[in-house]
């Protein structure tokens, strides 16, 4: 296959929104479909080359593969080199533990499936992984081993009709991928069943699937409309759009357009082949490969505390680090009479694979190779996973669920007048996450309750989460039946309602409901929509104000300080959190009336002027708003007085009845 300007400088046009988009420049703020131009592009050459040594008959798997290891080996170890020495020196022994688990997936191409399954509600930021980037080549090299053989045995039984079977398997691709894109956003982003259709649409173009265009007019329109797509998709995605599904059809349709009429001296094709394009598409493998780490090991250390001078720097250095990888490591390397050529790429490559899978699974075997840091930052550091593993059990189950009354029972099962007065425990997270501690209370007051929680769901009637795949509405709804037939006359509602207020949106369906109303006041509607009924129907409610939290995750922010000898986190100022829950405060006291008792543990938690992350020296938290399980106690006492009706809403005061 002849070499093409244009298609390095649609590399560039790829890497660029990626790198800006991590680097949090707002006006790339869907920078992310760069990988999906990156995918196309894939699809594209590796087809291409595949398809003519197979028409050749010259097609070798063990030369294929050789090829691969010359091409992306290399600079990946370099990356990862970086990476491990950079993990050693700074990450906590939690973020470590997850950074070697990561380091294994990323050398068996299995990172999409690793972070797959660390994207669950209480998993640690996204942001803190050195290498998530990762994800997209694992699913680039997942492809690479089907794709030759499906080649292979399509050319020879079904006589080298791959543009049918391809384009059959990029449609049910596809098809799965806007089936699946709002009910498992997670599988869909980043496992290959899912964005196989985008290095297929690739393929496809590769094998001829769609005619030249005949006029220049055609051409140069494909080319403008083709670069349009990618920057309005850059442009207006947000980490909001659901994503890929559907709305992964701009970039990829505009990568194909470039691709296909790139070669024909169109003014884009002309555009795309300038030097300096051609330059930056030329060293965008290792670009991608460096920007992530740098930015992730930066604002670990920093605490995300980075200026527009900082970025700027941090940016220069990633540009940097790309041309020096590209410059002596990618370049000599891919010499098939170099170092890898023959035989010698597969050694080279198990002997790495090797030492970075010792290291990686020292890292998981150690739990993060605590002997680098005290002891006293280790057991603050372990606080991150200080959470029952067990009760999501207990939660999210579905509508049906709740409709079939399979939900698990907390507190006093087995006292002699428990059924009598049977309680309900509604929540969210928040629910699971006290549930223990609440069971104990439950027991020594003698009631026993039933739990209905979802994870980020808001207890409130009518109300669905916006862009959130969990039925939050259905659930609701179905905890509203669940307490007209079991004539349930106690409702505990626990939330982070300072969430809520500040990083969701909701969409009202209630039948009484208006229209054009802010965030705030759909949930202030709720509040008092919820509230009322309840009291109509005869219920007590006993409702939880919001935690103070943290800023960002307080194991991490309290081990960071011992670990690195300076305070890294402030906590919250009394007015802060007031300010913050202002909406939600104000809501409820108007709605006093029908409320029987109300917990706010932040009264006990805020000492003087700063609400503290923090109690007897530990945290508080296992992230930045969840209780942790051991460090919990001091709030029995305050849930056994709230439970027993003897603390009420007066005046914005707590008091005694």
């Amino acid at each position: 296959m002849r070499y093409r300007s244009d298609i390095d400088g649609l590399r560039a046009v790829a890497v660029i929104p990626v790198v800006l988009f991590h680097a949090g420049i707002g006006a790339f703020s869907g920078g992310f479909v760069g990988v999906d131009v990156f995918f196309v592009i894939s699809g594209y050459l590796i087809t291409a080359l595949i398809a003519a040594d197979i028409r050749e008959g010259r097609f070798s798997i063990a030369e294929f593969y050789e090829r691969r290891i010359r091409r992306l080996l290399p600079a990946l170890v370099a990356m990862l080199l970086f990476s491990s020495a950079a993990a050693s020196l700074i990450l906590l022994p939690n973020d470590f533990r997850l950074y070697s688990q990561s380091l294994l997936s990323a050398l068996f191409s299995v990172s999409n499936i690793f972070f797959w399954r660390q994207s669950g509600y209480f998993s640690e930021a996204a942001e803190l992984q050195p290498l998530l980037h990762t994800w997209s080549l694992s699913v680039e090299e997942q492809f690479y081993v089907i794709l030759p053989f499906a080649m292979l045995l399509l050319h020879r039984y079904l006589k080298g009709r791959w543009i049918p079977a391809l384009a059959l398997a990029a449609a049910l691709s596809f098809a799965l991928s806007v089936w699946l894109v709002t009910r498992k956003p997670d599988i869909t982003f980043y496992l290959i069943p899912t964005r196989a259709w985008e290095l297929l649409l690739g393929s496809l173009l590769a094998l001829g699937a769609v005619p030249a265009f005949r006029s220049r007019l055609a051409n140069e329109a494909g080319g403008l409309l083709g670069l349009g797509l990618i920057g309005w998709s850059v442009a207006t995605f947000t980490n909001a759009t659901a994503f890929p599904g559907p709305n992964a059809l701009y970039p990829c349709l505009g990568a194909a357009l470039l691709l296909h009429t790139g070669a024909t001296g169109t003014l884009v094709g002309r555009l795309l082949s300038l030097a300096p394009v051609v330059f930056i598409g030329a060293i965008s493998y290792s670009l991608y490969l460096w920007h992530w780490p740098l930015i992730v090991f930066t604002n670990y250390y920093s605490f995300g505390e980075t200026g527009g001078a900082q970025v700027a720097l941090l940016l220069v250095a990633t540009f940097g680090a790309a041309v020096l990888s590209w410059r002596f490591v990618e370049k000599p390397f891919r010499n098939a009479q170099g170092m890898l050529g023959g035989r010698r790429a597969f050694a080279h490559a198990g002997v790495a694979m090797a030492l970075f899978a010792a290291f990686g699974a020292y890292g998981t075997l150690t739990q993060g190779w605590g002997g680098r840091y005290d002891p006293r930052v280790v057991e603050v550091d372990a606080y991150s996973t200080n959470r029952y593993a067990f009760l999501p059990a207990c939660h999210d189950r579905k509508p049906a669920d709740v409709d079939a009354d399979r939900l698990c029972v907390i507190g006093a099962k087995d006292a002699p007048d428990a059924d009598k007065d049977v309680w309900l425990f509604w929540g969210d997270s928040h629910a699971a996450a006290t549930q223990d501690v609440y069971d104990d209370v439950f027991r020594s007051v003698g009631k026993k309750a039933i739990v209905a929680a979802y994870h980020g769901c808001v207890p409130l009637f009518g109300l669905q989460r916006v862009g959130y795949p969990e039925p939050c509405y259905g659930f609701n709804e179905s905890v509203k039946a669940l307490i007209a037939k079991h004539k349930i006359k106690n409702v505990v509602i626990t939330a982070y309602w300072t969430g809520y207020y500040h990083d969701t949106d909701q969409i009202d369906l209630d039948p009484t409901a208006t229209g054009g109303r802010s965030r705030e006041a759909i949930l202030n509607d709720g509040i008092t929509r919820t509230l009322t009924a309840l009291d109509a129907a005869g219920v007590n409610v006993h409702l939880t104000d919001p935690l103070p939290g943290a800023r960002h995750f307080a194991p991490r922010a309290m081990a960071a300080s011992l670990a690195w000898k300076r305070p890294v986190d402030q906590p919250f100022s009394l007015a802060e959190f007031q300010q913050r829950n202002e909406a939600f405060f104000r809501t409820v006291q108007k709605n006093a009336s029908h409320i029987r008792s109300r917990l706010s543990l932040w009264k006990t938690i805020c000492q003087g002027d700063v609400c503290p992350y923090e109690h007897n020296g530990l945290p508080i938290y296992f992230d930045n708003n969840h209780p942790s399980r051991d460090n919990f106690e001091f709030a029995k006492g305050a849930i056994a007085s709230f439970l027993e009706g003897n603390l009420v809403a007066e005046s914005g005061k707590i008091v005694r009845q």
